[in-house]
């Protein structure tokens, strides 16, 4: 009966390959393993061949090192300029709008008129001249021009909620940009909406009446309590001086709201109970609905967008043009294209570029025509492979003497190199997996004359115990061999 229960316990806790290893279902490197030599060095008189075995494991660890260090392979996505070109247009001192037809991959909507989200890209070719003297393209004042409406955000005005707005700003034609946000939800009791400076506190909640009392914070610090009814409407603002105030209204303000935002205010909130009612516990609940504007930029006529484009802000029909603006006299230098030159517009990576004629000698002798070109990127995926190492920083930690080997790691596999009689290291194993499974594998290496055990680690079966034992330093040798033809 007791051994039989050796038997059991034996298979219990013991991956046994002998003579050879196959099938690993584990990784071995120098970072995530110990080797274990011997160090006894005499037994009953007789030396034993430590200085065989050190040899051995040490192999056996430049081994691993190099099972570190691998050739890998991963995938990423760069961004890859593109071009896209329109037709070659003629130059014959007319107005051109560019169109999809021209330029199918233009990017933005453009057309004849600045209508509903419609943009126009409009260039004067009577303003663009072949400079014969320097051999280049020559772009005069206003020879391009970008217009838009309210309803259109093609440049870095705010993002694509951006709301512009045009007025006249001490007898300049001004324009505001907001950065501009709707949103809702619902609030408990005594809970709190939070709006950039602004917080509102639901102090009660009347759902028969249909209203709440609340403390309201403004930007400043101050706070008002008001009772707020559903479907009503209140704006709070702070004004271009930085002054607040807060409006009621029984239907939503929106010629309010635009006069403030053409007033130059700083910011504005306009909320509004939607429904009040009883929540899921008896808890009283609000929704709302809310409108947020913040002022992003303001620019007036003359001002500069970037390099040579300028604004030219009509607020009569809500249009903004920004052209390209040439006068030397006052820092807007002439501008001049060269071949394979293009200038860059300030609208969604848009260039025009000059298409010269030459001479039989390749000698520039005038103008084609012009392209417009769009750089784009796009994502490709690319395959890159590289070298990637894990290997130990310390070789003390890689290999160490059996007296170093007080208990089994949890976070690294353990091979033991050398039998019984010269590796201390046995009697911790005889400790850990009980003296009846050392002894069975005591007596097959006696039969065998040597083995290659593999151990699940009972402090994490990740990781594995290996121990490559011979009934002499030859035969010890054999077995790390076999066992590294197979890691």
């Amino acid at each position: 009966m007791r051994k039989a229960l050796s038997v059991i316990v034996s298979v219990l806790f013991l991956v046994s390959i002998a003579g050879a290893v196959q099938g690993f279902n584990f990784k071995m490197n120098s970072a995530n393993t110990v080797i274990v030599l011997p160090t006894t060095k005499i037994i009953n008189g007789q030396p034993l061949h430590i200085g065989e075995d050190a040899i051995t494991g040490s192999k056996l660890g430049a081994l691993l090192v190099l099972k570190g260090i691998r050739e890998v392979t991963y995938s990423t996505y760069v961004d890859v300029p593109i071009e896209y070109h329109s037709v070659l247009i003629q130059d014959n001192d007319q107005y051109y709008k560019l169109n999809s037809v021209d330029m199918p991959d233009v990017g933005i909507n453009v057309g004849d008129s600045p209508v509903g989200d419609t943009i126009v890209v409009e260039i004067d070719f009577s303003r663009i001249l072949y400079n014969d003297t320097i051999k280049k393209a020559q772009f005069n004042d206003k020879s391009i021009e970008i217009i838009f409406n309210e309803n259109t955000t093609p440049l870095n005005l705010g993002g694509e909620t951006a709301k512009i707005i045009s007025t006249v700003v001490d007898g300049k034609d001004t324009m505001y940009i907001y950065s501009y946000e709707e949103n809702s939800g619902s609030k408990g009791l005594d809970e709190t909406l939070t709006v950039d400076g602004w917080k509102i506190r639901f102090r009660d909640i009347d759902t028969e009446q249909e209203k709440a009392l609340t403390d309201i914070s403004f930007p400043s610090g101050f706070v008002r309590t008001d009772t707020l009814y559903k479907n009503k409407y209140y704006i709070l603002y702070v004004d271009a001086n930085g002054d607040e105030d807060f409006e009621p209204f029984d239907s939503y303000p929106s010629a309010r709201i635009q006069e403030l935002l053409q007033a130059g205010i700083k910011k504005m909130f306009v909320f509004s109970p939607t429904d009040f009612f009883i929540g899921i516990g008896g808890t009283r609940q609000v929704t709302y609905e809310y409108d947020y504007y913040e002022k992003v930029r303001m620019y007036q006529d003359g001002e500069v967008y970037e390099e040579q484009w300028v604004w030219d802000i009509d607020p009569e029909n809500n249009l903004f043009v920004l052209y390209l603006h040439v006068d030397p006299d006052n820092n807007f230098p002439t501008v001049t294209l060269e071949e394979n030159q293009l200038l860059k517009l300030p609208i969604d990576g848009l260039n025009i570029q000059p298409v010269f004629t030459k001479d039989e000698d390749g000698e520039i002798t005038g103008i084609e025509g012009y392209r417009f070109v769009r750089i784009d990127t796009v994502k490709k995926k690319v395959m890159i492979k590289t070298t990637k190492a894990e290997v130990t920083n310390d070789v003390n930690k890689l290999i160490i003497e059996d007296t170093q080997l007080t208990e089994l790691p949890n976070d690294k596999h353990v091979i033991i190199v050398g039998g019984w009689v010269s590796n201390k290291a046995w009697k911790l194993l005889e400790q850990v997996y009980g003296t009846n499974i050392i002894k069975s594998i005591k007596d097959e290496v006696m039969s065998k004359g040597y083995v290659i055990k593999i151990l699940d680690n009972p402090n994490n079966p990740e990781y594995k115990v290996i121990i490559l034992a011979g009934k002499d330093y030859t035969l010890t040798k054999t077995a790390v061999e076999e066992f590294m033809k197979e890691i």
